[in-house]
């Protein structure tokens, strides 16, 4: 009696391990052509990478002097770790994040300043610095109306450069 219970249970384990199997090997290989044809990727990275690229196309117009704005501008990104210089560029700032990119300029007009990304590294599936940009933007737009600055906030929307032949970087859509 226990030897039949045994080659039973000896059965049933067997089909059972050969349906479960074959499912599992099925999802796999689904799962392995989607990443090889690039699909699995794109879903999984889709969602934050547009949340992302929003955070990157966001800009700043500051209502008030070049002198006073850029100061405001340069002190406050200044404080952030992963800027790591801001340099005078012809009537700009250039903010360089984590040493190159993305590429964060100043215009300084003579009734207002400009501040947004111009250009970034699209690397991993996302764009490289976006979240630093979007720290930065709100500490100088908190900055800026604690000093009586006005600030509004625009959109910008960015292509692929294909002039950049080494990484995939994407600029300011003209």
């Amino acid at each position: 009696m226990k030897v039949f219970f045994f080659l039973a249970l000896v059965l049933i384990v067997g089909f059972g391990w050969y349906f479960v199997k074959g499912k599992v090997t099925r999802t796999h290989e689904q799962v392995r052509d989607r990443a090889l044809e690039g699909g699995f990727g794109r879903a999984m990275t889709a969602g934050p990478a547009t949340k992302h690229l929003d955070m990157m196309g966001r800009t700043l117009t500051l209502a008030a002097e070049p002198e006073r704005t850029g100061n405001l501008i340069a002190s406050t990104a200044m404080a952030d770790a992963r800027v790591t210089d801001v340099r005078p560029a012809d009537k700009a700032l250039v903010i360089e994040i984590d040493g190159s990119y993305p590429v964060v300029r100043a215009h300084l007009l003579p009734d207002r300043t400009v501040v947004g990304v111009e250009s970034f590294n699209w690397e991993m599936g996302f764009p490289q610095g976006g979240q630093v940009w979007d720290r930065l933007a709100t500490a100088i737009t908190n900055t800026a109306a604690h000093q009586g600055i006005t600030v509004a906030e625009g959109a910008r929307e960015f292509v692929k450069d294909d002039a950049v032949l080494d990484r995939e970087v994407w600029a300011v859509k003209s």
